[in-house]
């Protein structure tokens, strides 16, 4: 770039030629058009061409003075899946190196999906990154670069973003988002090779639209994807857990210690069982900060979290660790429902509202009296405000009964703080798993019993009333 003059400039000439309502009949500015600069007193400056001014302060200025090229990030929602989340993660780390060889600094819409995380694999791999805002859209944090405009202007943000591009890395892009639809109008009349596009197996992913609009197609090293493999994907998907775990190939495993009795999966009064699910993001002890840098710095591995994983990761921690996931932020507890464990499964119900089974055949049961010991005590089971009654060392205890769900069938029990399993006698605790190879190589030598097991049928069966779908399980 030969000075920032002529890279504020050119900005300011393609937003009001974007997003002027008059732009379809409007040419660019003329050269000739002078573009006002100000500066204040607080050393921010300002430059108005036509009918957009763009701020920024000193810092800004020496960043802008010494690139020698721009990239925009850009990226529709990550959704919740780990997967997706370290997938979308290895594209960004990549365009950030290739943006520290190449000189270049990367924009990004203040607020925008991406932000935070692209705010955290700049500092990770010291790639320079300016937050790009504009004025009507400005979010919580201060942008470096401001955009204005007149009222009668409609910038989305992102798509505010690419027109100020170079380059663009769009690291994954929805079908019919207006991610998709700026990228679109960006490649008319231009050259795709300056839009990279990552691609992956998602149904909803635009990739290949795209690269039929000229730009380039980005995959993973270890990822193999296919114009078949993504028309296909949606029917490829398998959505209950076990079904993955069962297809694992057989692995060398230690000699499993195996509970020899079955009768405490159906005793009533007896156990308290802590069903684990898959993580949909961090983990209960884990910092989004500390989240995100696993994502990005790690290996593939550290995205799998599933059920099993969870429940590999308290045997390995010896702990189940406190959080607010289903009770109130202020009170985070460990729960434990008293309904044992086989006729829990029989009522487990997925919720389609989060995508979820309520209880998966994974987890943790504990003899009740060891829990009281600790100090876990029932739910209590109130209407709505009935907690700000209880006393205060109670009020972790507060359950609302529920409207659509009757919550009081799940004999809900908590303890109000993490809970050391070293602490429990190993007679007093169950560990207990879906049969698999994978669940045998991963559970061996267990210093507790563990109880493997499967389903009766491999069909699932309906439900009377609202309770979805059932199943039967038994141990093998």
């Amino acid at each position: 770039m030969s000075s920032v003059e002529h890279v504020i400039r050119d900005w300011c000439e393609r937003l009001e030629f974007w997003f002027s309502p008059d732009s379809l009949q409007r040419a660019p500015l003329a050269n000739a058009v002078e573009a006002a600069w100000v500066t204040d007193d607080s050393g921010t400056k300002s430059v108005a061409l036509g009918g957009v001014s763009i701020e920024f302060d000193d810092d800004t200025d020496l960043i802008l003075r010494n690139a020698r090229s721009f990239t925009v990030l850009v990226s529709s929602r990550w959704g919740r899946d780990p997967q997706r989340h370290w997938k979308c993660g290895q594209f960004l780390m990549r365009s950030m190196r290739q943006a520290c060889s190449r000189g270049s600094v990367l924009l990004v819409a203040s607020d925008s999906a991406v932000e935070p995380w692209a705010l955290r694999a700049s500092r990770l791999t010291g790639a320079q990154l300016l937050r790009v805002g504009f004025a009507k859209r400005n979010g919580r944090r201060s942008p470096q670069i401001l955009v204005r405009c007149p009222e009668n202007f409609d910038i989305p943000r992102d798509q505010g973003v690419i027109v100020m591009a170079d380059r663009i890395d769009a690291l994954y892009v929805r079908r019919g988002g207006r991610i998709e639809h700026g990228l679109t109008r960006w490649l008319d009349g231009r050259s795709g090779s300056a839009v990279r596009v990552g691609i992956t197996a998602l149904p909803d992913c635009a990739a290949l639209r795209l690269i039929d609009k000229g730009a380039v197609g980005w995959l993973l090293s270890d990822t193999h994807v296919s114009r078949a493999s993504l028309a296909t994907s949606a029917q490829t998907v398998q959505t209950h857990p076990t079904h993955a775990i069962n297809r694992r190939p057989a692995v060398s495993a230690s000699p499993v210690s195996r509970c020899t009795t079955h009768e405490w999966l159906s005793e009533s009064g007896q156990w308290l069982v802590h069903c684990t699910r898959a993580s949909q993001g961090k983990w209960p002890d884990e910092t989004l900060a500390q989240y995100r840098d696993e994502i990005l710095m790690s290996d593939r591995a550290v995205a799998n979290r599933t059920a099993l994983d969870s429940l590999g990761r308290i045997i390995r921690m010896r702990q189940l660790v406190a959080s607010a996931i289903v009770s109130s932020r202020r009170y985070p507890v460990v729960c434990w429902s008293a309904v044992p464990l086989l006729d829990l499964l029989r009522q487990r119900c997925f919720r389609a509202h989060v995508q979820r089974w309520d209880y998966e055949p994974y987890g943790v049961a504990v003899r009740v009296e060891a829990i009281h010991r600790l100090g876990g005590r029932p739910v209590i089971y109130g209407e709505s405000g009935e907690r700000e009654k209880l006393p205060e060392s109670e009020k972790y205890r507060y359950q609302a009964v529920g409207k659509s769900i009757d919550w009081r069938k799940e004999k809900e029990w908590r303890h109000a703080q993490s809970l050391s399993l070293v602490a429990l006698n190993p007679t007093d605790v169950r560990v207990f798993a879906v049969d698999s190879c994978l669940t045998r190589s991963r559970l061996s030598d267990l210093p507790w019993k563990l109880t493997l097991l499967q389903r009766e049928t491999s069909s699932l069966s309906k439900k009377l009333g609202k309770g979805g779908l059932s199943e039967i399980w038994k141990a093998v």
